[in-house]
C-alpha cells in the first residue's frame, strides 16, 4: 500500500509536461545568465564587490549559484507554507477510487515543486561550470 502511493506520486514527475516546463525554464535562465556573464563581465569585474577581478566563467558560475539558491529557497518556503495549510488526512477509510496511471500522467506538479527542481538543477549547473570550465 505504501509502495503503491510512492509509485503513483513518482509518476507525476515523469510526465512530459513537467519535463518540458522544467527544460524551458532552465534553458531560458541559462541563456540569460550566459548573456549577462559575457556582456556584463567587464562591469561586474570592475565595480561589483563579489565579482571583483573574476573571470567570465567564475561570474557565470556565481550567477547560476545565486539564482539557483534563490529559486530553491522561494520554492521551499512556498512548499512548506502549502503543507501547513493543507488539512491532515483522516484515519477513516475512504470510498474514493484509487488513482489510475492515466489520471496521474496528465496531472501537473505544483509550482513550488517545480521551483525546487529548477533551483537544484541551476545549483548543479553552477558546480558543473565551476568544475569543468576552470
Amino acid at each position: 500500500m505504501f509502495l503503491k502511493s510512492i509509485i503513483t506520486k513518482a509518476r507525476r514527475f515523469t510526465s512530459s509536461i513537467t519535463f518540458k516546463i522544467a527544460f524551458l525554464t532552465i534553458s531560458s535562465l541559462l541563456i540569460f545568465d550566459v548573456l549577462v556573464a559575457v556582456l556584463g563581465s567587464f562591469y561586474f569585474s570592475d565595480s561589483t564587490g563579489a565579482f571583483l577581478g573574476k573571470s567570465t566563467t567564475i561570474n557565470l558560475s556565481n550567477l547560476l549559484f545565486i539564482e539557483g539558491a534563490f529559486i530553491l529557497a522561494i520554492g521551499t518556503f512556498i512548499a512548506v507554507a502549502r503543507a501547513w495549510q493543507e488539512p491532515k488526512p483522516s484515519s477513516e477509510p475512504t470510498t474514493q477510487p484509487a488513482d489510475s496511471a492515466e489520471q496521474i500522467g496528465d496531472e501537473r506538479i505544483h509550482n513550488s515543486t517545480l521551483m525546487i527542481i529548477v533551483g537544484a538543477v541551476l545549483i548543479g549547473l553552477s558546480i558543473l561550470v565551476g568544475t569543468l570550465l576552470l
